[in-house]
């Protein structure tokens, strides 16, 4: 279900002309057999503009799908015209007034000017409903006996394609709501999340564990690989590491770019000894880590400054000695764990 709604988001164009070119062939077949030979011409044009459309059809672009609307109108008033009676005709204009909004993106301007079309539509079908003109009665056919059928077929066809559009709509705001909120958690470049996040988080976790552990990392010689290589190859780094601890943390840790270069691992649950081992075993990855960067090898190592407690409340005092564990390694070797500051 959620590749379906999936699908029907991103391909709502490609499905709504898909919609309009079955809704056309089928009325061509009905009208040709039942004799209505200039209703079946007027589906099967319609139809072959269709088959144009959708081959020409572009992702991104509402060019077709401003096309298919205006066919809508155009198409609803001749075939209001070419039959004696109400047909139900109007539906279509009065629908596309509200599908406009959504499957539309152009220029207010543009869309406001559809939209005054479809009203137009809309009340000319209706004054040759109410007076009973109809300027081309010489071709016009008589088709009373499947008049509430046809009314009826209009109007499923109509509301059903404004029930999808909403739901297309419903769908997409979640779409939206759900991207927005990862935004507000994660780091763009690497997708780790960011400082917001954990402070959020944090106030979760201390409510459920006590013993954590918490490492601060530093990638070695940062700026020297983009000095070198360039920033896209530093970006290029920073995502290779972020990969290393997605692979290498368990499901409950938490990742987090705090800054340029420098990250926080936060592991509940778990004590200095146990998250040691861990940092080693994904040091290991890092320092055999190649990044392929044009016609260059980047290799890189990083330095983790690691604290442990049993209290969450004093979680920004870990830090503080985590960062300082990691201020000790930079400045001693680099390419190590530190959890102790020699006296």
């Amino acid at each position: 279900m959620g590749k379906l709604l999936e699908f029907l988001v991103n391909k709502k164009n490609k499905v709504f002309l898909v919609t309009c070119l079955y809704v056309h062939v089928t009325s061509l077949l009905f009208y040709a057999y039942y004799d209505a030979p200039y209703l079946a011409i007027t589906n099967a044009i319609s139809s072959m503009m269709y088959v144009i459309l959708l081959i020409t059809d572009k992702a991104g672009s509402d060019r077709n799908i401003m096309i298919a609307f205006i066919e809508i109108i155009f198409f609803s008033v001749t075939c209001e015209m070419l039959t004696v009676g109400t047909y139900g005709f109007i539906f279509y204009p009065l629908g596309m007034v509200a599908v406009i909004f959504h499957l539309v993106s152009t220029t207010k301007a543009k869309r406001a000017l559809l939209q005054l079309l479809a009203i137009i539509g809309t009340f000319v079908i209706y004054g040759v409903n109410i007076t009973g003109f109809i300027p081309i009665k010489s071709i016009a056919n008589d088709l009373s006996e499947f008049q509430a059928f046809i009314v009826a077929s209009n109007l499923v066809v109509t509301v059903s394609t404004m029930v999808y559009v909403s739901f297309l709509y419903m769908a997409e705001q979640e779409k939206n709501k759900a991207l927005l909120e990862y935004n507000i958690n994660h780091d763009q470049l690497t997708g780790l999340y960011n400082r917001r996040f954990f402070y959020t988080a944090i106030e979760t976790i201390r409510k459920s564990t006590r013993l954590f552990s918490l490492a601060m990392v530093d990638l070695d010689n940062f700026k020297r690989i983009n000095d070198t290589y360039g920033h896209e190859c530093g970006d290029e780094v920073l995502k290779a590491l972020s990969e290393i601890f997605t692979e290498s943390l368990d499901e409950n840790d938490i990742a987090v770019r705090w800054g340029g270069e420098e990250f926080i691992l936060f592991m509940p649950g778990i004590d200095e000894k146990e998250a040691g081992g861990r940092l080693e075993h994904m040091l290991e990855k890092i320092r055999v880590c190649e990044v392929k960067f044009e016609d260059k090898t980047v290799t890189f190592t990083a330095t983790i400054g690691l604290a442990s407690c049993d209290d969450p409340l004093k979680y920004e005092q870990v830090i503080n000695e985590a960062d300082q564990n990691l201020y000790y390694g930079k400045n001693n070797g680099k390419n190590r764990i530190v959890t102790h500051i020699p006296k």
